[in-house]
């Protein structure tokens, strides 16, 4: 009886570690965001999947993404919680991450 309750809570434990789908995981600016490319970058954590926000502000509304200066000096500098990235992004790579979330919003928006 016990073997059947360890089975049971193992497979409950493993269908909720499902990989989820990243929308145009494809793109440069998805594969950074969520810390397919460098590992030492996992924006998804705190400002969720697609950057709608969680314990972190969103980066995104009505389809667009808040003002790509002020996007780009926030990561390299840092702000309140967040911690700098100027020694690990460069301006490409975020401009990257701005692009994909602008596009991700258009496509689950249904105007892309």
């Amino acid at each position: 009886m016990k073997r059947v309750l360890f089975l049971m809570l193992f497979l409950f434990f493993l269908a909720g570690c499902e990989k989820k789908e990243i929308p145009l995981g494809n793109l440069p600016g998805a594969q950074i965001y969520h810390g397919i490319t460098r590992s030492d970058v996992r924006c998804f954590r705190c400002h969720g999947p697609i950057g709608e926000g969680s314990s972190a502000p969103a980066l995104v509304k009505d389809g667009k993404t808040i003002d790509p200066a002020l996007f780009v000096k926030t990561v390299l500098d840092g702000r309140n919680r967040m911690p700098p990235f100027a020694s690990v992004l460069s301006e490409v790579e975020i401009k990257s991450i701005i692009d994909w979330l602008e596009k991700v919003h258009k496509k689950t928006d249904g105007n892309g």
